[in-house]
């Protein structure tokens, strides 16, 4: 569910800003810091995870850059928009959960899926902190 949920919102914003205009990234290197951040979380989160250990302090990192997300993107993908991906990362924000959730697992495939999920979702916050940069 974690995983699932924060795969989802990445890929989605990585959509939205690959299509954005010229204008709207002239003020790219604040947003592209942004991203890189919340994609280092993700990525300290699973490399904690991939060696069972408690990944601590991460909850509280994931909660800061959703409650920053509107006002960080809203005026760039719109002000309704930030907030509904922001109200998904905060459904999900206790990221240290996933340890309790992965060590349920049974299914070594399933456990594994899950944690590239979740690198996969930084890859595309990462996609996204890249574009910003090369295109601002």
């Amino acid at each position: 569910m974690i995983a699932e949920t924060i795969f989802g919102v990445a890929k989605e914003l990585f959509g939205i800003f690959s299509q954005l205009d010229e204008k709207r990234l002239a003020r790219t290197a604040k947003v592209a810091d942004y991203f890189s951040n919340l994609a280092q979380t993700i990525e300290d989160t699973s490399a904690y995870l991939k060696k069972g250990e408690y990944p601590h302090g991460k909850y509280e990192e994931l909660r800061f850059h959703a409650e920053n997300m509107s006002k960080t993107i809203g005026d760039l993908i719109g002000v309704g928009e930030a907030e509904h991906y922001a109200g998904k990362v905060l459904q999900v924000w206790e990221i240290e959960r996933m340890h309790a959730e992965l060590s349920d697992l049974h299914d070594e495939k399933e456990r594994e899926n899950k944690l590239h999920m979740l690198d996969e979702a930084a890859g595309y916050f990462r996609g996204v902190s890249a574009h910003l940069r090369i295109a601002g």
